[in-house]
């Protein structure tokens, strides 16, 4: 039986990076799909084998990666690491894609973590609850349970008691989730430590 379209798989040549553990690792994809990529992890001196990869994930649900010809960001989940000949391998399912990326927000720096907390965030006048996906030194990805209608470029407010931060972001892209949520981009404009503060447009 011919493979689901769906998950047709193709051979690309393409480079690019994959994030992990605080590293940028250089991968080439050998094939790529709707529903995700094998990628081969380049020679590097903390990522050898199987053991450092698994290792490296343990602390953590998923990877980012940046194809640069592609302009494409993802969030993917590992499915399997495989060593072939002295090659490590990686089957990588896509979360989150985002493209016409541009590299500068993908490059070392802005390696992203795990971040998860809860905040405030003002829209439409209102003190709107999220969470925290990950954060950077260029911004953060929250979702709210709430369906909202927010668009790219819109400035405003936050904070993040537990945390004891308040900023200013601006929002870079909004996507509305299966479950009647929405998860949004936001890149730092203003930031500082403090707490007792609520959201507001000042």
């Amino acid at each position: 039986m011919p493979e689901n379209r769906q998950h047709y798989r193709k051979t690309l040549t393409s480079q690019g990076h994959l994030y992990l553990a605080g590293e940028e690792l250089r991968i080439a994809v050998k094939n790529y799909s709707i529903a995700g990529v094998l990628v081969e992890i380049a020679p590097n001196p903390t990522i050898k084998n199987v053991d450092d990869f698994q290792r490296a994930i343990n602390s953590t649900e998923l990877v980012d990666i940046y194809l640069q010809d592609m302009r494409l960001a993802a969030e993917m989940s590992v499915v399997r690491v495989d060593m072939v000949g002295d090659s490590l391998q990686v089957v990588m399912a896509f979360v989150h894609v985002s493209y016409d990326v541009d590299e500068i927000f993908y490059k070392r720096k802005a390696y992203r973590k795990r971040l998860k907390v809860s905040g405030l965030i003002l829209l439409n006048d209102h003190a709107t609850p999220f969470k925290t996906i990950n954060a950077s030194l260029d911004g953060f990805m929250i979702h709210l349970d709430s369906n909202v209608t927010v668009l790219p470029g819109l400035v405003t407010t936050f904070v993040i008691e537990s945390e004891r931060l308040s900023g200013k972001v601006a929002v870079m892209w909004a996507e509305h989730d299966a479950d009647g949520g929405v998860v949004m981009g936001l890149q730092y404009i203003h930031m500082a430590k403090e707490s007792g503060l609520s959201p507001t447009t000042h």
